[in-house]
């Protein structure tokens, strides 16, 4: 994945919107189709930040929309990913911009859109577990050299769901 560009889909992409309309999340069985894990980036538009944004404003954001991770993107091209988890951990350093406490591009836990559309929530959960980690891109790769990020699975959400009644 270092040397793909990864974009974002549709062309009228913000740096946070406004709003944000969630449907309500559906309980999830372990043998259930994957991909109804995932946050679906054709139909609920990607959130965003931009590398220069300030720590405590991305964090405010995040509470404010009540998710928690961004996309972080330069030109329509997503540059990497950044956390609560990321921001919270920064408060012990000097960082103060998202560029320095994101997860580049090249470095973020990634899953295929076709290996999801094969895999059952249980995949994923075994995927969390054995990467040790809360979020994963899902990419859907155009060409060698570009993929569009079609959505993103969140590790806590995932779990929410298995445990809760409809």
């Amino acid at each position: 994945m270092s040397h793909t560009q990864l974009l974002v889909p549709g062309s009228d992409l913000m740096a946070v919107p406004a709003t944000r309309h969630r449907t309500k999340s559906r309980r999830l069985r372990s043998s259930d189709p994957a991909v109804r894990a995932m946050t679906d980036f054709l139909r609920d538009p990607p959130l965003t930040t931009l590398e220069e944004c300030d720590l405590d404003t991305a964090m405010d954001e995040m509470f404010r929309l009540g998710v928690r991770a961004f996309l972080v993107v330069r030109a329509q091209a997503v540059v990497g990913l950044v956390t609560a988890d990321d921001i919270r951990q920064s408060r012990r350093s000097s960082a103060s911009r998202v560029a320095e406490v994101m997860t580049a591009a090249a470095d973020m836990p990634a899953i295929d859109w076709l290996t999801l559309r094969e895999a059952k929530v249980r995949d994923l959960m075994e995927i969390f577990e054995g990467a040790n980690v809360h979020h994963l891109v899902v990419l859907e790769t155009e060409s060698t050299q570009s993929a569009t990020v079609r959505g993103l699975v969140h590790r806590a959400r995932v779990e929410r769901r298995l445990h809760s009644g409809d």
